[in-house]
């Protein structure tokens, strides 16, 4: 179903600012391997509170190099673009940063673009995506409870970047029954290239090209409806398939040149609440997430049923696999299985639920390796928000997972062939929060379209 608006969005142009930036001297006691026709990988992990990112050799975990000054956006995440480049933003200028892994592993900010912030209103960046080939770059806003959020638009073949205020919808909330705004997820998808928006209720697109060829009111170009507060947006590594988890369930909808196709959903199972940080697996279709079951208000955090989701956004196909009680974090994926780790009273698990060869999702055999508990964790009986938390990430071929170990500054690197602990890397700063972890490959084109 297709809809056609009136409607047009504000547009400020601005001139593409960049500025080229290197890394902190930092001395390396290693260098990655020099074979240029291996796959190097390299650990990225970010301190947003103390404006610090640092990287280090997957192989061997010395770090090849840091950054001060850098606060990256943990709710809009990271972006891998290949060939050791990865895009964010730092919500301290606020800026769109390309940062640039060399094959010594040398980290700099290659390119920096500015996100227009005038008025000096800016509060985080809400979603950032791609497209399939990795051209342009599309940040959204996230200005709490406004019906005019903005976003800019980087093309990085020509070093452009243009800003449009669009418009938001109020809806009656999914999760209080009150009147208010959704997030709005940003897509770069379909033939013509589009940039699509939720807008609350509504999916609105309009032309890349109509922003980037300098017209002030860009039009709206089709618009369809979307189910309730989507939080977790989902693209295929091809761009012809969006949608997002909502409220009730998972929503997909596959592009068409003159608009969108007719949707897919597929509902939760009874019980189980929201995904609200899913990610793309490495063939570009299928997806994951953890969840949580719905419980009463104020129930103990250690009593709260968790879950891994898996579902294909080209199948219209879910599965749901039990991990036990208690917090999980975002997950991680590989090509051969999903990962969490699971916070229970008195315990932390790292936990993997292998692809199934008979789903095609990750809904296989699950395998446990226990992590000794944050020395700050969450306590049976007290509010988990004020205990520190993890971060986790794994290598695309599944050799190694990385969990950190917030408020200790050490991130612990995981064996999964051996399933034990390989090494500990340690940081000069605390990773409160658990930080932030991405692994940095040399070689590849991106299968995950979204920031993660």
């Amino acid at each position: 179903m297709r809809y056609s608006f009136p409607r047009v969005a504000l547009a400020v142009f601005l001139p593409a600012t960049f500025m080229l930036g290197g890394c902190a001297a930092v001395e390396s006691s290693s260098k990655a391997a020099d074979d240029s026709t291996t796959t190097k990988q390299w650990l990225l992990t970010a301190d947003p509170k103390e404006h610090a990112l640092y990287v280090n050799n997957v192989v061997d975990g010395n770090q090849t190099g840091a950054i001060k000054g850098i606060d990256l956006g943990v709710h809009a995440g990271s972006i891998q673009l290949g060939q050791g480049r990865l895009a964010f933003v730092n919500e301290s200028k606020p800026s769109l940063e390309i940062l640039e892994v060399d094959g010594d592993g040398k980290p700099k900010i290659g390119r920096s673009f500015n996100i227009p912030n005038p008025k000096g209103k800016w509060e985080r960046a809400g979603w950032i995506a791609t497209d399939k080939n990795a051209r342009y770059i599309a940040v959204g806003s996230d200005f709490d409870a406004s019906t005019v959020q903005e976003v800019t638009l980087v093309d990085l073949e020509n070093n452009g970047a243009w800003t449009v205020s669009l418009p938001i919808n109020e809806v009656t909330l999914a999760t209080t029954g009150k009147t208010g705004v959704e997030e709005m997820h940003t897509f770069l998808a379909g033939d013509p290239l589009r940039l699509v928006v939720s807008s609350g209720g509504m999916l609105d697109a309009y032309l890349v090209s109509d922003i980037t060829s300098g017209n002030p009111t860009p039009k709206l170009h089709s618009s369809t409806p979307l189910g309730a507060y989507p939080h977790g947006p989902l693209m295929s590594q091809t761009g012809d398939v969006i949608g997002s988890t909502l409220h009730t369930g998972v929503e997909t909808i596959p592009l068409t040149a003159d608009g969108f196709g007719e949707s897919a959903a597929a509902s939760y199972q009874a019980g189980i609440g929201q995904s609200y940080r899913p990610r793309m697996a490495p063939d570009g279709k299928t997806f994951i997430g953890s969840q949580a079951g719905r419980v009463d208000k104020g129930a103990a955090w250690d009593k709260i049923p968790a879950y891994l989701m898996s579902g294909s956004v080209t199948e219209g196909k879910t599965a749901l696999t039990p991990l036990g009680q208690g917090i999980a974090t975002r997950a991680a994926v590989t090509s051969r299985f999903a990962t969490v780790v699971l916070t229970q009273d008195g315990s932390d698990n790292l936990i993997m639920i292998d692809r199934s060869s008979d789903t095609g999702l990750y809904d296989g055999k699950k395998s446990t390796v226990a992590l000794e508990p944050l020395k700050a964790g969450p306590v049976a009986g007290q509010d988990s928000k004020k205990a520190e938390a993890r971060f986790i990430a794994a290598t695309q071929d599944g050799e190694s997972v990385f969990v950190s170990r917030g408020g200790e500054g050490t991130v612990t690197e995981i064996d999964t062939a051996e399933s034990k602990t390989k090494r500990t890397i340690t940081f000069p700063t605390k990773l409160a929060s658990g930080g932030y972890l991405a692994v940095i490959g040399s070689s590849g084109d991106p299968f995950d379209l979204g920031g993660r």
